[in-house]
């Protein structure tokens, strides 16, 4: 007892689909139950009675159970094999296993149409299949039939379908962590002609075969008055002896071609008909002798058969003779005729329902098409405003849309302004960092600087005094001169090097401003990193190989700052990654294509996994309140939007990180790719 009441709290999801398409079948079906045989006209007193079950050994509510247990069992097992991915569905997002979850949503967004197609032609399969191996194969009873079973089974899909798709949507929501991979998309158009034309094929067909049912009925009871007077007044006025009723085959008034007229001879029973062929179906003969010539005389044919009769008793020399008419109710050509007044209404409302639901996802299609391209970054004027075309929630739809691109374009120009500030926050706090390696860099060439400068003063004294002194020799003079010149010569790559320091300083400080009209060289790029980080590189001990497969004079567009900003905080991050151990820095620049490709490799202690998920999508940092986070954060966004290239990167806890920054070169015509 215990396994069975965890087995259904494991399948609830399963056991409530299951419970509503069964709830479905049987109440649809309990409305059609009366409805089949008042539409076919079977006629009364012969089906669910002891005459049906002596004709066919088995009743109409028999068959109506059986077939709609049938089609029950055979949905129930369709289902359970279709939707066994919801098996143990509470434990499946409690593990959240991707793979699973994802075969989930994907059932979830296809199946509802699917059950729908299937559910609006089992039932009309199941009687086809049953009539065609049944020995009363009768193709005007099939159609119908057909017609009826196929309304059934369209009311219970559409109902099947209205009151599941909500439990599939509750599953989509609690599955909405996982993304879904929409691979085998069905279009909004395609979903509205499955759905609009069977209920239209059901509701012409439904009311037509009402018609139909309505005319067959009149025009039965016409025909049988008609047979009617016809017959009694040949029995009144010609009916003398038993030769006189035989020779009534050829007098009474046929209505139709194909209608008969019968005699039944008391003595033997054998059928005479005008035509020499009687056919008269067992069925018709059992409801005449049974039923019809002890009520009014209006015999029926077999169930949904528009073939009708009459039958009349007359008395001749104290035996009982019988005299009646076999006629037709419904015909090929009317039939013909409806066929073809369906078809050419099925064609028309098509073509509507197909345009009805061209238009409707057309003006989705333009919501769609415009945020994608807002998404893809295409649209990044937010210009684009679509017109309202109706007067209906497709046009609201169409205003929402407007107001949030409105809304969208104001917060990103205030992303923006709080992005350049957070830039210029981050570079500012950078540069304080810096400022100090580059204090101490500037001490050892101006302590040589103001060495050279004492040395200068004192041959210029030296120099004074030996003016006018007779002893100094011209020789003298110039090994005086000789040693000022030294002197300046090695002063003179100390003040190179102070100004390709303070160039590079002056860079880093002043505003980053992106110009389109600005370049700069990879091996520009690299000097300016080498010089700010030459003390940081000593102060954590580490070494930074740059291995560079380009022309160094291969050029990049943009402002070489905002460049240099990035390399800045990648090696910083790649030295402090090593925790003051001596450590190494790799930097690889190849040439791929129309991009410069720079490597940073570091052997340090990576970065830990919860921090890598969301590393470029928020400002995350690996230093407790040593970091800001502000640094790959805007990295990220500066190559992203200042160069239009990328970066990427892979890292492993214990073995190191590597980042991949990809970044559009200039290129001229004349100028062959890097091998």
């Amino acid at each position: 007892m215990n396994r069975i009441k965890s087995l259904i709290k494991a399948n609830t999801v399963i056991l409530k689909i299951l419970f509503i398409h069964d709830l479905c079948n049987v109440v649809v079906s309990l409305l059609f139950y009366k409805l089949i045989p008042l539409i076919l006209n079977y006629p009364q007193f012969t089906y669910d009675t002891q005459f049906q079950w002596e004709l066919e050994n088995t009743k109409y509510t028999q068959q109506y159970i059986l077939i709609t247990l049938l089609t029950i069992i055979f949905l129930n097992i369709w289902l359970c094999y279709s939707l066994r991915c919801l098996y143990n569905f509470d434990n499946t997002i409690y593990s959240k296993d991707l793979s699973k979850i994802e075969a989930i949503r994907i059932r979830c967004i296809q199946f509802p149409v699917v059950a729908y197609i299937v559910q609006s032609f089992l039932p009309s399969v199941f009687i086809i299949t049953i009539i065609t191996i049944s020995t009363k194969n009768i193709t005007t009873v099939t159609f119908k039939l057909w017609i009826m079973f196929f309304s059934l089974g369209t009311l219970i899909a559409t109902f099947s379908y209205i009151f599941t798709k909500k439990i599939y949507v509750r599953i989509l929501l609690k599955t909405s962590f996982h993304e879904y991979k929409n691979n085998s998309k069905l279009s909004l158009k395609v979903k509205i002609i499955i759905q609009l034309i069977p209920i239209f094929i059901v509701a012409l067909l439904f009311v037509s075969l009402i018609g139909y049912s309505r005319l067959i009925k009149e025009k039965g009871e016409i025909i049988f008055k008609l047979y009617d007077y016809e017959i009694t007044e040949a029995l009144e006025r010609d009916i003398k002896t038993k030769d006189d009723i035989v020779g009534l085959l050829d007098k009474i008034v046929l209505v139709s071609q194909g209608d008969e007229v019968f005699i039944i001879p008391p003595s033997d029973g054998q059928i005479i008909t005008n035509s020499g062929f009687p056919q008269l179906s067992e069925f018709f003969i059992k409801h005449m002798n049974e039923i019809a010539l002890s009520t009014d005389g209006h015999v029926f044919d077999y169930y949904g058969v528009d073939a009708q009769g009459i039958a009349k008793q007359v008395l001749i020399d104290d035996q009982i003779w019988v005299i009646g008419a076999r006629y037709l109710v419904g015909s090929d050509e009317t039939l013909t005729f409806f066929a073809i007044s369906f078809a050419a209404l099925f064609v028309i409302n098509f073509i509507v329902i197909l345009y009805f639901a061209k238009t409707l996802t057309d003006d989705i299609s333009r919501v769609t098409q415009n945020l994608e391209e807002i998404a893809s970054g295409v649209d990044q004027t937010f210009e684009k405003r679509l017109v309202i075309t109706s007067n209906d929630e497709i046009g609201d739809l169409v205003i929402a849309f407007n107001k949030i691109q409105n809304l969208e374009k104001r917060s990103i120009e205030a992303i923006k302004e709080q992005q350049a500030i957070l830039i210029e926050q981050e570079r500012l706090a950078s540069l304080g960092q810096l400022i100090g390696g580059i204090a101490h860099n500037l001490k050892t060439p101006i302590m040589s600087i103001s060495g050279g400068i004492e040395a200068l003063k004192d041959l210029a004294y030296e120099y004074r005094d030996s003016v006018g002194d007779r002893s100094v020799t011209d020789q003298d003079h110039r090994e005086i001169a000789k040693e000022m010149l030294t002197w300046l010569e090695k002063m003179k790559p100390y003040c190179a090097y102070m100004s390709d320091v303070i160039s590079a300083v002056k860079g880093q400080a002043v505003q980053m401003i992106s110009t389109n009209s600005v370049k700069f060289t990879v091996d520009e790029v690299i000097k300016r990193v080498e010089l700010l980080l030459k003390h940081e590189l000593k102060r954590y001990h580490c070494i930074l190989k740059i291995n560079s497969h380009v022309d160094a004079s291969t050029e990049i567009k943009g402002e070489v700052n905002n460049l240099v900003q990035v390399f800045d905080n990648i090696i910083i991050n790649a030295m402090q990654a090593y925790d003051g151990e001596n450590g190494t820095i790799d930097l690889e620049i190849v040439r791929s294509g129309d991009n410069v490709e720079f490597t940073f490799k570091d052997y340090g202690k990576g970065i830990p996994k919860n921090v890598a998920d969301r590393l470029f999508k928020e400002m995350i940092t690996t230093k407790g309140k040593n970091g800001t986070g502000l640094g790959l954060y805007m990295s990220y966004a500066t190559i992203r939007g200042r160069f239009g290239g990328n970066m990427s990167f892979i890292t492993k806890e214990g073995c190191g990180t590597t980042f991949f920054i990809s970044i559009p070169c200039i290129t001229y015509g004349n100028q062959e790719e890097d091998k």
